[in-house]
């Protein structure tokens, strides 16, 4: 289809007397037994794929119009079907379902439009149209998003207008009905075309379906923001930390290999120097396209508590780093940017304000942000290992997701 980009926020621009928004209601804790371990030191490798495997089903209104022309001897209509359009949104929701994006509910119409307004989305150019709706033609129960099924627009399967929540789709595509619909809506959810592999949904003039997981991240962060337009969601998206070793763990001064558990607090470890603490490097992987946001929050539900850090260790800190690989010099590293107090809630969970950091790392073009953490004082000289463990199944496990970053 023909890509147009899309602006995060604008709302649908057709007559808005007519076009007003569909809306619808829509730990135990434990113990390490003896502190930190290590493991080999691991070397940068290739980027770990955002985890998106654990997150809520977006319902997402659909409106799907069969266009008729008022005279087909000027423009023709559209040779479809109602019952075929409600069988492409099932389809389209089996290819959205990776993203856990749903269309519901799925409104199907046919609207009868003045047939010269057709000519002009025949050379690509619905602006005409646009501004016709609620005027010279009726749109019935418009959704979030609303595609149009015409009976040709030039020489492309289909196109969505920039800054607009709508798709056009012509009758007899060069590639899957649901996929030309699919393709489109990528666009409207804040995507862009990928020139390089055929199976992507993104590419261009194939039956490719698929997304990438940072595609699905950035489709459900556009998707719950036009929800939020309608009351619908919350705007929310949540990176989860890498957790593959490769850029993230434990570490305490002269360590011999990278920590796979999350640990900050004393170093009483036998086989690692007294009295230097343990401080956690975490690393999380920017999705290329990521949208605006006024915030960014480094959290975690997942701490657990040895000792009395929090009493005699003074405050858990953020700060923004750099380093390529895990090796002695990482534990002397100093901070790129602000360093950021942390907080455990009332409800156990461990916030900080990380948005200068974040706000650095994409200014910089950097593929990750990483974030220290560790307590202000190395160790309290009372014998009693003191650590703030975070972790989900095992304490010596480093898992993706016991981090996230928020962006709001």
């Amino acid at each position: 289809g023909l890509a147009r980009s899309v602006c995060h926020g604008v709302r649908l621009l057709i007559a808005a007397t007519a076009l007003l928004l569909a809306s619808c209601s829509s730990g135990d804790e434990t113990a390490a037994d003896s502190g930190p371990t290590s493991s080999p030191v691991t070397e940068v490798g290739a980027a770990t794929s955002v985890d998106t495997t654990i997150r809520a089903v977006l319902r997402v209104p659909l409106s799907l119009y069969r266009v008729a022309s008022s005279d087909e001897s000027v423009f023709g209509s559209s040779s479809r079907t109602e019952d075929e359009l409600r069988s492409i949104a099932d389809k389209m929701n089996t290819i959205w379902a990776q993203a856990d994006v749903v269309f519901d509910p799925v409104r199907v119409e046919t609207i009868v439009v003045p047939a010269e307004l057709l000519t002009g989305i025949d050379q690509l150019d619905p602006d005409d149209f646009l501004r016709a709706a609620g005027r010279e033609f009726d749109i019935p129960e418009p959704g979030v998003i609303n595609g149009f099924y015409v009976a040709s627009a030039g020489r492309v399967n289909g196109f969505a207008p920039s800054s607009q929540r709508v798709f056009f789709v012509v009758d007899e595509p060069g590639v899957n009905d649901e996929r030309v619909s699919s393709h489109e809506i990528g666009h409207i959810l804040g995507l862009h075309h990928d020139l390089d592999d055929a199976d992507r949904l993104l590419f261009s003039g194939t039956n490719g379906e698929a997304l990438t997981p940072e595609e699905q991240t950035v489709a459900r962060y556009f998707a719950r923001g036009y929800l939020i337009g309608v009351g619908l969601a919350p705007v929310v998206l949540e990176i989860p930390n890498v957790g593959d070793g490769s850029l993230e763990g434990h570490t305490p001064r002269g360590f011999a290999g990278s920590g796979t558990g999350l640990f900050a607090g004393d170093n009483l470890n036998e086989n690692f120097p007294n009295d230097d603490g343990v401080q956690i490097f975490l690393a999380f992987e920017l999705p290329s396209q990521l949208p605006p946001f006024e915030s960014v929050s480094l959290v975690s539900d997942a701490l657990n508590v040895q000792g009395d850090p929090f009493g005699t260790l003074g405050t858990l800190r953020a700060a923004p780093v750099s380093f390529d690989n895990f090796s002695p010099p990482v534990f002397e590293t100093e901070p790129t940017g602000p360093t950021s107090a942390c907080t455990v809630g009332s409800d156990g969970r461990f916030r900080c304000d990380v948005t200068e950091a974040a706000s650095s790392a994409i200014a910089a073009d950097d593929s990750h942000i990483q974030i220290r953490v560790r307590f202000d004082e190395v160790g309290n000289g009372d014998g009693e290992q003191d650590l703030a463990m975070f972790f989900l199944t095992n304490s010596n496990t480093n898992e993706p997701g016991i981090f996230r970053l928020i962006f709001d």
